[in-house]
């Protein structure tokens, strides 16, 4: 039997997802490197829970296969939007209570009708004393809740860790609508009961964190920073066609969400779009909450379509044909746990902006320039020096040029390293462990 320290590591909303987002994209890297050099005396074992049917379960041979692959990127619209005008109704009716408990009674006749001998064959047992159970994912979506499982989990003698990318819907609760604030509390408060080790991806998210923990009065977590990968895989770029219009664009990679502040950008475009005809847009990543405004404002936009941007199902192949020809890169965020697209535009020489919002500023380094995420105007001045001065743009390039990348296999390892230590502990409610009495 093999003595290496048992990691279960949910991956049912990474493979429920069909595009990828900063969260999938790290699941995936630090599961590729765990399952190298940097996962020794571990065994790591992804396991899904479809729906509320059944047990967790290994992968089949083809969940695997697409473990390893990012798919291409978000839509920018939603199901909803097929039906134009009647769009708002829609949303509405599929927002009421009635609604979601039909959608989830046809989910679970699904789910059982999926149930085949030989999906049952890959379900797994309890895990053994002194194994891990790593939140890795946005376990908040996941179909059992972690207020149920994680104290079950600790019961057992299982370690029990999470990975935090930041606590903003407990920060700055109004960017986020009442359902996803209660789901990410409810994983919150639960991991803060009953977990041993929390992965912050910056230093910013793990004062964040602990700073939340001290104002719902939970024991002050237990915290190690691990820094995120940005050597994104090799690929050849493949270009992607963009008006005649567009011949310099500032590119700005995000899901459309209020915290990323894509009006700040709307805002300066629309100064500067004027005296700089040749000045573009785009846009890039999919449709997200609270933001029907501002989705009609850019859809409503004289230039969409032209000039403004806003660019559905990207891959990586295309995105780094986008960040390669692009003029500026822009990150607007007013809150970031850390800044994945800060990374990618420096990882492919692209000359970068960003607010200095929550962590970016660990993000970017001395490679970047920032600006405030509500100074619309300091962010038109910046815009206009790279568009106006060919040798502060040129200096701009070769500090990103000059950056080297973090790489995913030091963020795999750090995450190894302290998935060991932590399995070379006690574990939680066994004699002589620390667990008992928290």
């Amino acid at each position: 039997m093999s003595s290496d320290t048992v990691v279960v590591v949910e991956v049912t909303n990474t493979l429920s997802v069909p595009y990828t987002t900063g969260y999938q994209r790290v699941v995936r890297e630090v599961l590729r490197g765990l399952d190298g050099p940097a996962g020794h005396d571990l065994e790591i074992m992804p396991v899904m829970r479809p729906l509320l049917l059944g047990d967790y379960r290994q992968l089949t041979d083809g969940e695997a296969e697409r473990l390893r692959t990012h798919p291409p990127g978000g839509h920018g619209s939603r199901r909803s939007d097929r039906f134009g005008v009647l769009a708002p109704v829609v949303r509405g009716t599929l927002d009421l209570g009635v609604t979601k408990q039909v959608r989830g009674a046809l989910g679970r006749a699904r789910g059982r009708r999926a149930l085949t001998p030989e999906i049952r064959a890959l379900a797994i047992p309890l895990p053994e004393i002194g194994s891990i159970w790593l939140d890795l994912e946005p376990a908040w979506h996941n179909p059992e809740p972690r207020s149920e499982l994680l104290p079950r989990m600790r019961a057992a003698g299982i370690h029990n860790a999470a990975l935090v990318a930041d606590v903003m819907p407990e920060l700055f609760p109004k960017w986020f609508d009442p359902a996803q604030r209660e789901r990410f509390g409810e994983w919150l408060r639960a991991h803060l009961r009953d977990s041993e080790l929390f992965l912050c991806i910056s230093e910013r998210t793990a004062t964040d964190l602990k700073a939340v923990a001290a104002r719902l009065e939970a024991p002050e977590p237990t915290t190690v920073v691990i820094p995120l990968g940005a050597d994104f895989p090799v690929v050849d770029p493949v270009p992607v066609e963009l008006p005649d219009e567009v011949e310099r664009y500032l590119l700005v990679v995000g899901t459309i969400e209020p915290r990323k502040n894509q009006q700040l950008v709307l805002d300066a475009f629309d100064v500067l779009s004027r005296r700089h005809p040749d000045l573009g847009v785009v846009f890039v990543g999919k449709q997200g909450w609270l933001v029907d405004d501002l989705v009609d404002r850019i859809r409503s936009h004289p230039e969409f379509g032209q000039r403004l941007q806003w660019l559905e199902g990207i891959d990586d192949a295309q995105l780094a044909w986008l960040y390669q020809h692009a003029f500026l890169a822009v990150t607007p965020s007013r809150y970031e746990g850390l800044g994945v697209p800060v990374m990618e535009a420096l990882h492919h020489g692209c000359a970068t902006l960003s607010s200095d919002g929550g962590a970016l500023p660990e993000a970017g380094g001395d490679r970047v320039t920032y600006f405030s995420p509500a100074d619309a105007d300091a962010l038109c001045v910046l815009v206009e020096r790279h568009l106006l001065d060919p040798d502060y743009h040129q200096a701009a390039v070769d500090r990103a040029a000059g950056w080297t990348a973090p790489t995913w296999a030091a963020a795999a390892e750090a995450v190894g390293d302290a998935l060991r230590t932590l399995g070379g502990s006690t574990p939680p409610l066994v004699p002589g462990g620390s667990g008992g009495h928290r």
